[in-house]
């Protein structure tokens, strides 16, 4: 007769193990999926007319790697985008958010447009899925630190950041994000008359998942300088 302790002990690890594949397969759902929505980040290079303002395409040279300058563009596109879905995936992965369950999510996360950007900047953000709220903060000079959790929407150091983060999240949570297209497109009307010469410190990275929507998964970016354009008005 079999030792049913050991039986129950197997199923027990065999129903761990399961739930633990599955669980890594739906957060990789978010991977592919904007690896797929925004492939024009890198296919873009592939138009020679918009590669010459990078490079002289009439001069035919090879690199080292024996690659084509217009090849290396489109790899290193390639790579910027796929190191980005990773980064996306192991902040879903460490919140434990099932993506695979969702009907439709918005991540934040705002980082300093530096090149150079102060040696203790650390990245912070939210993931809003449910009416739930998913604060988190990881540091790129320490990776071993990880991905820890943050309270998001506590007031910052910076007023001008506070009111950019609050109104960000409450035309999330109202389901207004069309209002955040709209004052994308503001901005970025500024940036290139009036404000040509602003240079914003912060940019809001945005995603906004909707699983009934034939474009499921679109990205916004806006900087700390809209709630300056707002005031204005």
């Amino acid at each position: 007769m079999p030792d049913t302790n050991m039986l129950a002990y197997i199923m027990k690890k065999i129903t761990f193990i399961l739930i633990l594949i599955s669980s890594f397969a739906n957060a990789q759902s978010i991977k592919e999926l904007y690896v797929e929505e925004f492939k024009g980040d890198w296919k873009i290079y592939e138009n020679e007319n918009y590669v010459k303002q990078f490079i002289d395409t009439t001069i035919v040279y090879r690199l080292e790697n024996e690659k084509s300058p217009e090849q290396m563009l489109i790899d290193n596109a390639k790579e910027n985008l796929n190191d980005r879905a990773d980064r996306i995936l192991q902040i879903v992965s460490s919140l434990k958010i099932n993506f695979s369950e969702l009907d439709s999510l918005a991540f934040i996360e705002h980082r300093s447009t530096n090149l150079n950007p102060p040696f203790n900047f650390v990245k912070k953000g939210a993931i809003i899925a449910n009416d739930s709220i998913y604060g988190f903060s990881y540091d790129l000079e320490n990776e071993e630190v990880g991905i820890e959790k943050y309270d998001y929407f506590q007031n910052s150091e910076n007023e001008t950041i506070n009111q950019a983060k609050q109104i960000i999240g409450n035309l999330i949570l109202s389901a207004k994000t069309n209002y955040l297209d709209t004052i994308a497109k503001v901005e970025s009307d500024m940036f290139a008359g009036p404000l040509k010469d602003l240079r914003p410190e912060t940019k809001f990275d945005i995603l906004i998942y909707n699983k009934k929507n034939d474009k499921k998964l679109r990205r916004i970016y806006l900087h700390e300088t809209f709630v300056q354009i707002m005031n204005q008005k």
